[in-house]
């Protein structure tokens, strides 16, 4: 009896173990049907673009040796003005922000730097006399410091003079009753001193009055000139900031050297629209040489795209070559997709498997319909 149970358990259990094995085999034929599929879709396109390859391949070969050779020297000619292009290119005043800023003021350029130099000259006297009037008045000030030290000193001895001739008068006076002989003595010593000093302190009292007032005016003049001469200043500094904001430097130099470089770049974006001039006709030049030679106009596209790149047309030779390793290989991935169906299609004829396989087929279909569209829809796209 127990031996029975014993065999009915491990006839289930195998079933079981079975039917897994045959889901996760679905599981895995379907996973490989999607890969396949990609790599199907990949190698076809891959195919398909060698194939268009091949038409405009054997009709450059099969083009005379002197028609490819002249070709050939148009497309040297070609990548040579290319090449120059490429070299002019940073010295092109479209990609230099300081030298592109100076394109709407060229025709003012020589005036302004003229204009320029002039103000700065002009800035540089200004604050030459600014300063040297400013030392000036310092020492205007100093002097007049010194003429007031001079006046006052000159007030308080006036005063002790005449303290000193009163008290004189006084003692001659009182000597007068005592000493009647020798009293003459003294009065002309006192009438000479005051002769002499009286008219001294008048003579430099007026000339310190004098040297002061003459100092106040210089002061007021040294005032003026120095005012005048800063507002000269600020306009012309005004001015000259103005530009240079205007032309984005910042001295007459920089200015200088940009105005310097802008000529010779002008120069430089010359040559560079002479040699893309020379671009358009070689093109045209070799489109009329292969026009003339009964080719499409999208063969010609590709083949000028050869000339002027030599190491795509050695890739092209290379992929053309390869041509049917790769049709054998995309029939190996056929007939592996086939050889993958048919697994699911035995599968299928299972009772069990019938509806699991008709609903993973039908993602599958879904799943590969919208691959396609979305890579036509992305092809599209880049060729626009």
């Amino acid at each position: 009896m127990w031996f029975k149970k014993l065999l009915k358990f491990r006839k289930k259990d195998t079933k079981v173990i079975e039917e897994k094995y045959d889901i996760d085999d679905i599981d895995s034929l379907f996973e490989a049907l999607r890969t396949t599929a990609s790599k199907l879709k990949r190698q076809q396109e891959h195919l398909d673009y060698v194939e268009k390859l091949k038409v405009p391949l054997d009709d450059f070969l099969s083009l005379e040796e002197d028609v490819q050779t002249k070709l050939k020297n148009y497309a040297l000619k070609y990548r040579d003005s290319v090449d120059e292009r490429r070299k002019l290119q940073p010295r092109l005043i479209r990609n230099n922000p300081a030298l592109h800023k100076l394109v709407a003021y060229e025709n003012q350029l020589p005036h302004l730097i003229r204009d320029i130099k002039s103000a700065s000259k002009l800035i540089k006297t200004y604050t030459h006399n600014i300063d040297y009037l400013k030392e000036e008045k310092e020492n205007l000030i100093e002097e007049r410091e010194v003429l007031l030290t001079g006046y006052d000193f000159l007030k308080k001895f006036s005063i002790v003079f005449l303290i000193c001739l009163a008290i004189s008068f006084v003692l001659i006076v009182t000597l007068m009753q005592v000493l009647r002989e020798n009293i003459w003595f003294y009065i002309a010593g006192l009438c000479i001193t005051f002769s002499i000093f009286i008219p001294l302190l008048v003579f430099t009292k007026e000339k310190l009055e004098k040297e002061i007032r003459k100092n106040g005016i210089l002061q007021q003049k040294a005032a003026k000139y120095i005012k005048k001469y800063q507002i000269h200043y600020f306009q012309q500094k005004n001015y000259v900031d103005y530009e240079f904001k205007k032309l984005g430097v910042d001295s007459i130099e920089k200015l200088e050297t940009y105005y310097e470089r802008y000529i010779s770049n002008k120069d430089h974006e010359v040559n560079y629209n002479k040699h893309k001039q020379n671009m358009i006709i070689t093109e045209k030049q070799i489109s009329e040489i292969l026009g003339d030679n009964k080719f499409d106009i999208k063969s010609i596209e590709v083949i000028q795209e050869w000339l002027i790149n030599p190491h795509k047309l050695e890739e092209a030779k290379a992929l053309v070559g390869e041509l049917a390793s790769m049709k054998k290989q995309l029939n190996v991935l056929q007939e592996y997709e086939q050889e993958l169906f048919k697994q699911v299609l035995t599968y299928a004829e299972e009772e069990q498997y019938k509806d699991m396989i008709e609903r993973k087929l039908e993602d599958h279909a879904k799943w590969t319909e919208d691959v396609l569209n979305k890579d036509e829809l992305d092809k599209e796209e880049k060729e626009i």
